[in-house]
């Protein structure tokens, strides 16, 4: 019994034709991609409001233990920095002075200014005034105001007490309302961080009907600045 083979016959695949990288279905869609996600980017990152900060550090002999705590208010709100705000650092104790102000480019190269220890300014005499700081951050408005600045303002501070000493304000409730006001009704919001529980509750009575006004705690500094900001650029 014979049998019978068939042959197959393979016929060769079709050469892959090679497209130049411009005619890739694949490429060019991630290329379109990555062009619309670095677009997006862009147009949030240049059309946020900028804004006014002004960051001011309880930097009297008593509030001196409280350096990571001053170093945490900096990071977070480096962090926040958009090039063109204004960065406006105040110290206070006794009376506050301002130790830097600056129009923001790069605001990673300032992160290794948190690092400092050291205070910028100690008490010449006793006491911790806040309204001496309320008064300077609304003359340090005026003066952005007078350069023709007229971006928000966003104003956090760290307290660890208000103790006002000889030949300071004392801490009066109508006072510090009007202060605090006035930045608000100059297109700001203010953020008070509060180390002491009885300041941090009298503030908050004092300033209930304040809606651009809030007081946080020390425990949540990072929360708090990061908040002042969003409320700020939305103004």
């Amino acid at each position: 019994m014979s049998r019978t083979y068939s042959r197959r016959h393979y016929q060769p695949s079709p050469p892959v034709e090679n497209l130049p990288w411009w005619k890739s279905p694949l490429i060019l869609g991630a290329i379109i991609a990555g062009m619309g996600i670095i677009g997006s980017t862009l147009w949030i990152e240049y059309t946020t409001q900028r804004v006014i900060h002004i960051r001011a550090d309880d930097s009297s002999d008593s509030a001196e233990k409280y350096s990571l705590e001053r170093q945490q208010h900096c990071r977070a709100s480096i962090q926040q920095y958009k090039p063109g705000d204004v960065a406006i650092t105040t110290a206070f104790a006794d009376r506050p002075i301002t130790t830097q102000n600056i129009s923001i480019f790069n605001s990673l190269s300032l992160l290794g200014q948190c690092n400092k220890a050291q205070r910028p300014i100690k008490n010449q005499q006793p006491g911790t005034s806040l309204i001496l700081l309320l008064e300077d951050v609304n003359r340090l408005i005026k003066k952005e105001r007078d350069r023709q600045n007229y971006n928000p303002v966003v104003v956090t501070i760290t307290l660890q007490d208000t103790e006002p000493g000889p030949n300071q304000p004392p801490p009066d409730d109508q006072r510090l309302q009007e202060l605090v006001h006035q930045i608000t009704a100059a297109q700001g919001t203010i953020m008070l961080m509060v180390e002491n529980p009885n300041v941090n509750h009298q503030l908050r009575t004092v300033l209930t009907e304040e809606a651009a006004a809030e007081i946080c705690s020390f425990t949540d500094i990072s929360n708090c600045v990061n908040k002042a900001f969003e409320i700020g650029r939305k103004l």
